[in-house]
């Protein structure tokens, strides 16, 4: 690989995984509590479905800065307000179906959207038709 391929690594992206280290930490609480030597299988669906969305959720940022990121003022807004839905997220779900899994998904949903404006702020920022996004 050429050397003007590779990216550094920036603290806030370090930093973005940490969030998500600790999101995933307080995920695993989920199944930590066995009932008689068992995981519920409600608690088990609910640990399946956030870790799906949270992953989902890293991975998508992960790509976008990895290929886009760069040290602009909006990425770097926006990478603290994923940050904050993150923490929000994470201590936003118990293990039974409640009304504390609605805030889950509203918080899942605008972690989404944001991720979104991040793409859509870099299509409607890069004029050669290589750097775009092929929609």
């Amino acid at each position: 690989m050429k050397n003007e391929l590779l990216k550094k690594v920036s603290m806030i992206e370090l930093f973005y995984d940490l969030v998500f280290v600790y999101m995933i930490s307080q995920v695993t609480g989920l199944i930590h509590h066995l009932q008689n030597g068992v995981i519920s299988p409600s608690a088990l669906s609910i640990f399946t479905l956030v870790v799906i969305v949270s992953i989902n959720s890293w991975m998508v940022q992960t790509v976008f800065n990895n290929r886009y990121g760069k040290s602009q003022w909006s990425n770097v807004i926006l990478s603290f307000v994923d940050m904050a839905i993150v923490l929000y997220m994470s201590n936003a779900f118990s293990d039974t179906f409640d009304r504390h899994l609605i805030g889950f998904f509203i918080a899942a949903g605008l972690l989404s959207l944001t991720l979104a404006i991040q793409y859509l702020l870099v299509f409607v920022q890069t004029k050669n038709e290589y750097g775009r996004l092929q929609i």
